[in-house]
């Protein structure tokens, strides 16, 4: 009878042991303070009073299950002040655990490293109790935050993953909501350290013991959820790359052995039944371990080397440093570089990470970006034979894949914000601009010394070239500039110009919402840069005073009308987060401007910034005071257009008069010296209401208005309307194209599920539209108006939850 209690009570007395171990090594790289902040959480959790942080009424629920005060616990109450109230013993406990989760007490643990929570509640709380606990949450989160100590609470119900009812949240910053499911039971079963309430039935056949709590068996994994996590871990490879890379190639090492995959849970709880507690049980190592493997068998060397790299980096053991303690975690490393056999040099540059410039930076990004894409047209692949996991919401597909989108897309025009990994600044005191012999523009750094200059940036506009090191923080109004080859600004001009965009674009990038990325983008800033390149002012002899007191038109001057505008460079942020620069020249570069960016600013709901920027050597300032006031007129007639009329502004550019045509869909400019009659009209007045002309058979003539006020370009948008005889679907495709068809015999749902898993697999085999999935939305009558509502509106997503940061 003995012998049966014992061998019954093993698997709990080995996950123990295998948890006190976690546990120490999490607390042994913690100072003496995050060690008291790290014990205080279940009793901050446990208890509730007025007098302790996180209260926020008397009705918040709390309470552990099992819940046994420790010698460290009242200690650490000591320390931080904490006054403990009494809890009424007879009252069921609202939380059945607290368990850390990730890297906490494994080789991935470093100083900067924040600690996730799970704080697993009662099955039966709902409502106001639900909300409450929630919000107490997040103060206490608050409260860990103001020393610097950063906590992340993650409140689950017991049944969230074993039922697969839809307890999660939804999609945010720090949650996967539908995106993962199995695969985020499993990281947290291998990873997991009890701080207080029931032991977790995370092995094998563990479901059998009623004294421990189980979520649910991991090994119900369905092939179609690969797919979805790696979106996942991609979206968060765009703060994390090197972090996500490992979990990426993690789920690859998965698939690749599907259906006979051994799960990294199975290989801890493995190691624990054989007595081994070192560090070759250490989660982080055995997903290292994984890949290692994987890779190996392979021959991939170049993406072992990569993922080696990540690997150390994450741990944050500076081999290097003499100073760096020798803990647990450094004779792991040791080993480990000595099995790679890595010169020293490269030891040095790793850990001199934090001041790495912004070549070593793109270099290395560039590497991650290359190999995450890598493993996600694997996954891609993988998915193709088993489709898309049932329970991801279509709408958080749309989200996701739209957000890597905007990250990813092969586009001149965009200026990406690299990722600045672990450095502290990319700030260069000296560069060095040089034209090359094929146009082209380079950036260099200068390092001191004899040192040779490191190329940073190409491209073949220089207002992109000066756009993209102010955006990346690598120059400022102090940075000193040397200029070689034929440039068109000399050095202090340059700087002058950075002095001027760099209000504009630094700081944190903007907040982009989910509401945002559901809309079609409009822009927020319209920064118009003039003359860079090409300034006809140079040339012009007269006299700027009198250019003032006439009020002369600058893009038509003098009795020889020329035109003092010469190229236009738009830097332009728009709602999805993305910076572009586009350039154009010639005699109607001002009217391709326009109309190219008229479309993006009436779009936008909010106040657009707009600054313009001129390097005319002459009349710079009357040229930024004339096109700032042309934007405001245009913006205010773009304002009046109704789809009954087009509306049309004369325009005077150089010896030509121009109309620039108003309608529902944009702008469009026309020459007016054919036009006799119509030119009789515009001779004499400003603005021209002209009658809107029959479509014939355009489709535009049959759809809805609202439509035309949501085309964007480069966004295949779908627009559905249900109705007795079917559902009425309106497509606008890249181009702004618009078909129309009925289809009979489906619901909405189905119809955008279908077509979102038709355009994810095209990304197979066309990298240019890889996550570029339409957008939806319903067209539903209100107060006798037709609407626009998203798709992730009509799901039933909150206001307050669209609001939210992506």
């Amino acid at each position: 009878m003995l012998r049966s209690q014992v061998s019954h009570h093993a698997p709990i007395e080995l996950s123990e042991r295998l948890n006190c171990v976690r546990q120490a090594r999490a607390l042994a790289l913690l100072t003496p303070l995050q060690r008291h902040l790290f014990h205080s959480i279940s009793l901050l959790l446990h208890f509730h009073g007025p007098r302790l942080p996180g209260y926020n009424g008397h009705e918040t629920p709390c309470g552990i299950a099992d819940f046994a005060l420790t010698e460290e616990m009242q200690q650490a109450a000591k320390t931080l002040s904490l006054t403990l109230p009494k809890l009424v013993p007879e009252l069921p406990a609202a939380i059945e655990g607290v368990y850390a989760m990730g890297s906490t007490g494994t080789l991935g643990q470093n100083p900067r490293s924040d600690l996730d929570i799970w704080v697993i509640h009662d099955a039966a709380m709902q409502g106001s109790e639900l909300s409450m606990l929630k919000d107490k949450l997040h103060k206490l989160h608050l409260w860990y935050e103001g020393y610097g100590f950063e906590v992340n609470f993650y409140l689950v119900h017991p049944q969230q993953f074993s039922a697969g009812k839809p307890h999660g949240q939804r999609l945010a910053t720090e949650h996967s909501g539908s995106a993962q499911h199995w695969l985020l039971l499993e990281e947290f079963y291998r990873s997991q350290i009890r701080l207080a309430g029931r032991p977790l039935a995370w092995w094998p056949q563990a479901s059998k013991f009623p004294e421990c709590l189980s979520l649910g068996d991991e090994h119900n994994l369905p092939a179609s959820e690969y797919f979805s996590a790696s979106l996942w871990q991609l979206y968060k490879g765009l703060a994390n790359p090197h972090k996500a890379l490992l979990k990426v190639m993690l789920l690859e090492t998965y698939a690749v052995s599907y259906p006979k995959t051994v799960l990294l849970t199975d290989k801890v709880w493995q190691h624990t039944c054989e007595g081994d507690f070192s560090t070759a049980n250490d989660p982080y190592f055995l997903l290292y371990e994984a890949v290692e493997q994987y890779l190996l068998q392979k021959e991939d060397w170049h993406r072992l080397e990569i993922v080696r790299r990540c690997f150390y980096l994450k741990c944050g053991v500076r081999l290097s440093w003499e100073l760096q303690a020798r803990d647990w975690r450094w004779h792991k490393l040791k080993k480990l570089v000595a099995d790679w056999a890595w010169p020293e040099s490269l030891i040095q540059t790793l850990d001199d990470c934090e001041h790495w410039h912004s070549g070593q930076l793109q270099w290395f990004n560039a590497q991650l970006n290359e190999l995450l894409l890598a493993s996600y047209q694997t996954l891609l692949h993988f998915a193709s034979a088993h489709g898309l996991r049932e329970g991801l919401r279509i709408e958080e597909l749309g989200m996701l894949t739209r957000k890597l989108h905007t990250f990813f897309r092969e586009d001149k025009q965009q200026i990406i914000k690299f990722n600045r990994l672990w450095s502290q600044s990319v700030l260069e005191p000296e560069l060095m601009l040089r034209r090359d012999s094929d146009g082209a523009f380079s950036l260099y750094r200068k390092p001191e010394g004899a040192a040779p200059a490191t190329l940073l940036f190409q491209s073949d506009s220089l207002a992109r070239l000066i756009a993209w090191a102010c955006i990346n923080g690598v120059c400022d109004g102090r940075s000193r500039w040397t200029l070689t080859g034929e440039l068109p600004l000399s050095a202090k001009d340059v700087r002058q110009l950075t002095e001027r965009i760099l209000p504009w674009v630094a700081g944190r990038s903007p907040k982009v919402s989910k509401q945002d990325l559901c809309h079609p983008w409009h822009y927020r800033k319209a920064i118009v840069l003039l003359n860079i390149e090409q300034d006809p002012s140079i040339a012009w002899e007269g006299q700027e005073v009198m250019v003032d007191v006439t009020h002369a038109n600058l893009f038509s001057l003098g009795r020889k009308q020329r035109n003092i505008l010469g190229s236009i460079d738009l830097l332009l942020l728009n709602s999805w987060g993305e910076w572009q620069c586009c350039q154009f020249n010639g005699e109607e570069a001002l009217l391709e401007a326009l109309t190219f960016v008229m479309p993006g600013l009436r779009r936008a709901d909010e106040d657009v910034v707009l600054e313009v920027i001129s390097c005319a050597a002459k009349l710079s300032v009357q040229l930024e005071i004339a096109l700032s006031t042309l934007l405001k007129r245009l913006l205010a007639i773009g304002a009046q257009v109704k789809s009954s009329s087009t509306l049309m502004q004369p325009l005077q550019v150089g010896k030509r008069r121009f109309g620039l045509f108003f309608n529902t869909m944009g702008l469009k400019y026309q020459d007016l010296s054919d036009a006799k009659s119509l030119y009789q009209q515009v001779f004499h007045t400003e603005l021209l209401e002209l009658p809107r002309p029959d479509m014939g058979d355009d489709p535009f003539s049959s759809a809805p208005e609202v439509i035309q006020q949501y085309a964007a370009a480069e966004v295949i948008q779908y627009f559905l309307r249900p109705r007795e005889e079917g559902l009425d679907v309106f497509i606008l495709n890249a181009d702004n194209e618009l078909s129309h068809f009925i289809q009979h015999g489906s619901h909405i749902e189905e119809l955008v599920s279908k077509v979102s898993c038709q355009h994810v697999f095209d990304g197979l085999f066309e990298v240019k539209r890889r996550f570029n999935l339409p957008q939806f939305f319903l067209l539903e009558r209100s107060e006798g108006e037709l609407r626009v509502l998203p798709f992730a509106n009509a799901m039933g997503v909150q206001r307050e939850e669209m609001g939210a940061e992506l």
